[in-house]
């Protein structure tokens, strides 16, 4: 102890200011010493300095020696345990001193302070992330799930307006057109009546019974089911409905052009195509034609009452009732040719059919059929595809020479007794819906 403060006085001792007389000499003006001097009074002052520093250090670390050399050889242990720990000589003196010598204690203390520091270097704990409750979770769920009925209640109250609004329309232009066909029917009437012997002489036999058929109509139902009931009863009729749909497609392209809504019924080929069908006259009056002196004319034009009769002869054309009506009549066309004529007719509709057969399949891919169509004591081998269906074997078999043009019958002779194939109901029907792969006989004959 005596040297550590022998030391710590010189040490005070270098670092004094200046005396005071040289210090008013400096500062009344008086000639400064020269830099070298002052150099060398510096660096002497640095090794003043260092010397003293390392002779407290010196000291110091002969006293703790000295210190630990006299403490007892338990509590050295301590000491040496705490060290290896690693903690510096004074912090484990501290701790044995408050302590009591009582290792496990200083321990205790000294992890007590370092996690005090610890907490004192982390600052301020983050806030805690709130976590929403279960009740807010679900009341946020029912707020989006009333927001979702809303919005699709909105879209069902807007999508039945349409509706309202589009059913209002239609059931306006239904009743307009049902009392245009009234005020129709009553000035038929009155036009029908003869008004001499000479009228009655010139008035043609189609135009006579076509007055009452119209009054029957007119009394049942909606303008457009009267429209689709007479198309229906057309159906057997190709060359009414194409004749038909010739003239409604002008009326259409051309509405100012009177020749197209005016029609002669005394016309020879209005009465064979139009006029001698059952439902021809009908069908023209229900989409807007008027009996005018002799004439059907079409005053007050609808439109749609016109374009809903034309879709429904159209419909009419993709029965099988009228494609066969349509064959026949062809084939009825080409016996009354010559004979030469005849033969070409129908080499052309056997290559018309067979231009309407699928591709045939590679032979031995995956899924084909072998079908065998039997014509007369004739046997035709073919390939199709498993997806391919009955129309497509019916085009084939019509293009065989010997085989029916006209209305025919199939069956499928595959296995004994036969079963006989449905050419209205099961025309799209595949060839393995009806078990005829991955092979199978079908005989074609006429009705």
């Amino acid at each position: 102890p005596r040297l550590i403060a022998a030391a710590l006085r010189t040490l005070q001792g270098t670092q004094q200011p200046a005396d005071p007389p040289v210090q008013a000499r400096a500062e009344q003006g008086a000639p400064r010493e020269p830099e070298a001097g002052a150099s060398r009074l510096a660096h002497t002052s640095c090794t003043t300095r260092n010397f003293t520093n390392t002779l407290i250090l010196g000291t110091a670390g002969i006293v703790m020696g000295q210190e630990q050399s006299g403490l007892p050889k338990q509590t050295r242990e301590a000491l040496h345990s705490l060290k290896q720990m690693g903690y510096t000589d004074e912090q484990a003196q501290i701790a044995l001193q408050a302590s009591g010598g009582d290792v496990q204690r200083a321990v205790a203390l000294l992890l007590d302070q370092s996690e005090a520091q610890n907490f004192a270097s982390r600052g301020p704990a983050p806030p805690a992330r709130t976590v929403e409750r279960p009740s807010n979770i679900r009341r946020h769920t029912m707020m989006q799930e009333e927001e979702h009925a809303l919005q699709a209640a909105l879209q069902a109250s807007r999508q039945e307006a349409a509706q309202a609004q589009s059913r209002a329309a239609t059931s306006a232009a239904a009743a307009a057109a049902e009392a245009r066909l009234a005020r129709h029917a009553q000035r038929s009437v009155g036009t029908r009546a003869p008004t001499s012997a000479a009228a009655a002489r010139t008035s043609t036999a189609a135009a006579a019974p076509a007055g009452p058929r119209v009054l029957g109509n007119a009394a049942a139902g909606s303008a457009e089911q009267r429209v689709q009931a007479c198309a229906a009863r057309l159906v057997g009729r190709p060359l009414a409905v194409d004749t038909l749909i010739t003239s409604l497609s002008k009326v259409l392209d051309h509405p100012h052009e009177e020749k197209y809504r005016k029609v002669n019924i005394s016309n020879k080929a209005f009465q064979e195509r139009v006029a001698s069908a059952p439902g021809g006259i009908d069908f023209m009056y229900a989409v807007g034609f008027e009996p005018v002196h002799g004439h059907l004319l079409l005053q007050s034009r609808d439109p749609a009452l016109l374009w809903i009769g034309k879709s429904a002869l159209e419909q009419q054309r993709l029965t099988g009732t009228y494609q066969r009506a349509k064959e026949a009549l062809e084939l009825e066309q080409a016996l009354s040719m010559s004979q030469g004529a005849y033969e070409s007719e129908v080499s052309k509709r056997r290559a018309a059919s067979l231009a309407r057969v699928p591709e045939e399949p590679a032979e031995g891919l995956a899924g084909n059929s072998l079908i065998c169509v039997h014509v007369g004591d004739s046997q035709v081998w073919r390939r199709f595809e498993s997806c391919n269906t009955l129309e497509d074997i019916l085009h084939f078999a019509r293009s065989i020479p010997g085989a029916p043009l006209g209305k025919a019958t199939m069956h499928n002779i595959t296995l004994n007794p036969a079963v006989d194939l449905d050419l209205e109901r099961e025309l799209g029907l595949t060839l393995q819906r009806l078990e005829l792969w991955p092979t199978g006989h079908v005989r074609i004959d006429s009705a």
